[in-house]
């Protein structure tokens, strides 16, 4: 019965056409990556004056909370439950 069923499904899906997925992905332009800077050069160099203060209060509390998440990974992780628990969500 199984092997009937199955056998079936095989069938009508063979049957089905396939989807249009579109060609191949476009190749890479020919701009080059954006080059990453750490945030504190950023924020020295004055390169960041166009953000509000509450916005740059907002970004340095984001960079804060990841370089904590990053030094907890960085931890111990024999024991993934208490790393879990210790993790914000």
């Amino acid at each position: 019965m199984r092997m009937t069923a199955l056998l079936s499904i095989a069938l009508l899906t063979a049957c089905a056409e396939w989807p249009d997925a579109g060609g191949p992905p476009m190749p890479r332009s020919a701009k080059d990556w954006p080059v990453l800077l750490p945030l504190d050069d950023l924020v020295e160099t004055g390169r960041v004056d166009t953000a509000s203060e509450a916005e740059s209060n907002d970004l340095m509390a984001r960079a804060a909370a990841l370089r904590n998440r990053a030094a907890i990974l960085r931890g111990n992780a024999s024991d993934l439950d208490a790393l879990r628990a210790r993790l914000p969500r």
